[in-house]
């Protein structure tokens, strides 16, 4: 059945492609979008100018949609035998190999790992490309190695053991997305041709992802949207490698980390709906799926596979399909236990993954990754699908008012105090995560070292509940030289706003969210777009005075929520909280 409907949806994107004559590249981040005319003979750089942004990245969103477009028309060519895709396909790819050059940057980069990807899956996977493409593509290959194999060599030809990597004093600055996948590029490139360099370059390969895991250990990650990215090139290099290499990559105590945060982050009820911390855009960046998925041909767990049962199949890439499709049916499902969980750059709390159960995730990282924002401490809160509480999940490139949202003090939910907001990420993970009760859970983490030092600080303290599939509680002790405080709860972009008797409701989709504080008066001015959102609402609210203890309420019902703060803590619907 699932073949079936992965089969579907293959024809689906196949006959989309077959009448376009350009390839529509769209940079989202940008808000720009660009016709490429079919087929696509060398990397064009539009003159566009990007506010704020030298040298754009245009050659990057290029390749990933070139990728999508000429994978469904091969795949469909191959599942289906439509020779029309099949001509289509060709033809992209004769274009494909004349390219003079496949990178925009001086480092084995983006657009060349995506570009030799898509031609080494067409030279192993297609056995019915004509023999003059086969030897157009051997040609565009040998011509990459030439140009891309000196650079690599000066990124990463001094590391010829882990702790080469490990023990530099910055290790995070050689561990970038960009140059690995740029790197598995080229040794796919190089292995399709037998090329003397294969060896070398799969084992740089092999030692630049076992640092990126090692690091890890200190915390190191560039959230899902990225450690997703180069999974998939990771996996797909995996499945070709040696089996001493495969070994040793997948019995890394780490290697397990992005599933962790895949399965953990999801939204109750929309497991490809990940929580959107950082940099990470879950429908734009669906590279995890396609990672998963080929993992589950190296892997038996049971876990993974009830995990990629439930993927919806709309937001993964064509190559991650083609990988689920052949990927091999597994013996039997394990449905993972709620509860409290690490995910590494986020600590969750849910009751399950059902539409029904409710989820509440919180950002803490100490990452020095770029992709990683200072936003710890930041909630999301879901169900039905979807997250009610949610972040911006990116960072808008061009140095316009949407960056400020993306970045400024208002784009995240911790405690702006004094008017300043975090400036770095935590140094020490200080946190406890457990069970208080039947159905209930709480994390909690010391954000003090992540606001600026002048502020004088003692102690920041955020506390987070979740109570059965209803009812989200958080405790901010704030203990220091403050004078005020101000909150910035941003709602999912679609939902709407009600606020009465010092209540606000978010509802969407039948869902209904009360949000309420004792130390807050809030009305309806209080929810606003803010400059530069693109269509996030934000319950925004100030809270004067030197408040030591700040509790936020969030409630998903139909009745008003009982709400009542004593001496010893906070009652929610006859629910006690206590900030001890």
């Amino acid at each position: 059945m699932r073949q079936r409907e992965i089969e579907n949806e293959m024809r689906k994107r196949s006959r989309r492609a077959v009448p376009q004559t350009h390839l529509v590249a769209d940079y989202y981040r940008i808000r720009r979008k660009v016709a490429y005319p079919l087929p696509i003979r060398k990397i064009h750089l539009p003159e566009m100018q990007v506010e704020g942004i030298e040298a754009y990245p245009w050659a990057t969103w290029m390749t990933w949609d070139l990728e999508e477009h000429i994978g469904c028309l091969g795949w469909a060519g191959t599942w289906f035998g439509d020779a029309e895709a099949r001509d289509l396909a060709v033809r992209d790819l004769h274009g494909l190999t004349e390219w003079p050059c496949y990178r925009q940057h001086p480092i084995p980069d983006l657009s060349s790992g995506h570009a030799m990807r898509t031609m080494w899956t067409a030279f192993k996977e297609w056995d019915w490309l004509p023999d003059d493409l086969k030897s157009q593509m051997e040609g565009a290959f040998e011509r990459h190695i030439d140009d891309a194999l000196p650079l690599s060599e000066e990124m990463h030809g001094r590391f010829e053991t882990v702790e080469d990597i490990l023990n530099l004093a910055e290790s995070h600055t050689v561990l970038h997305n960009i140059p690995f996948i740029g790197t598995v590029g080229l040794a796919l490139a190089a292995s399709a041709i037998s090329h003397p360099s294969s060896t070398e370059l799969f084992n740089r390969i092999k030692i630049i992802l076992l640092s990126m895991l090692g690091l890890r250990e200190q915390g190191h990650t560039e959230c899902v949207g990225y450690d997703g990215y180069i999974m998939d090139f990771a996996a797909t290099w995996l499945g070709v490698t040696s089996e001493q290499n495969r070994v040793d990559v997948l019995s890394h105590p780490r290697c397990t980390d992005l599933f962790d945060e895949s399965l953990w982050l999801s939204a109750p009820g929309d497991i490809v709906s990940v929580a959107e911390f950082g940099d990470v855009e879950p429908e734009r960046m669906p590279f995890h799926l396609s990672a998963h998925a080929r993992i589950s041909h190296m892997s038996t767990d049971a876990l993974l596979g009830w995990y990629l049962s439930k993927c919806r199949l709309d937001w993964m890439r064509s190559d991650g399909l083609a990988a689920l499709h052949a990927a091999p049916v597994p013996e039997e499902w394990a449905v993972p236990e709620p509860g409290g969980m690490d995910a590494h750059h986020a600590i969750v709390l849910r009751t399950g993954w059902d539409r029904k159960d409710l989820g509440v995730a919180m950002s803490v990282s100490n990452s020095k990754m770029g992709h990683v924002q200072n936003d710890n401490g930041s909630i999301v809160i879901g169900t039905q699908g979807m997250w009610l509480i949610t972040d911006p999940g990116y960072q808008q490139y061009m140095k316009k008012r949407e960056r400020e949202f993306t970045l400024g003090p208002t784009a995240h939910n911790a405690p702006v105090i004094n008017g300043q907001c975090q400036c770095r990420k935590l140094t020490e993970r200080a946190r406890s995560l457990e069970a208080t009760g039947q159905d209930q859970y709480r994390a909690r983490v010391n954000l003090t070292s992540c606001y600026p030092e002048e502020l004088g600080l003692k102690e920041v303290i955020r506390t987070v509940w979740l109570t059965g599939n209803t009812l989200v509680v958080v405790c901010d002790q704030v203990i220091g030289a403050t004078t005020n405080l101000s909150y910035h709860w941003h709602g999912h972009a679609e939902a709407a706003w009600w606020v009465d008797s010092n209540w606000a409701r978010l509802y969407h989709n039948g869902s209904t969210l009360w949000i309420a504080s004792p130390q807050a008066e809030i009305q309806e001015g209080n929810v606003d777009r803010l400059p530069g959102s693109r269509g996030h609402q934000t319950l925004s609210v100030a809270i004067d005075g030197a408040q030591q203890t700040v509790w936020w309420v969030f409630v998903l019902g139909t009745e008003l929520p009982d709400l009542c703060q004593e001496s010893s803590g906070l009652s929610v619907n006859n629910h006690l909280f206590s900030g001890d």
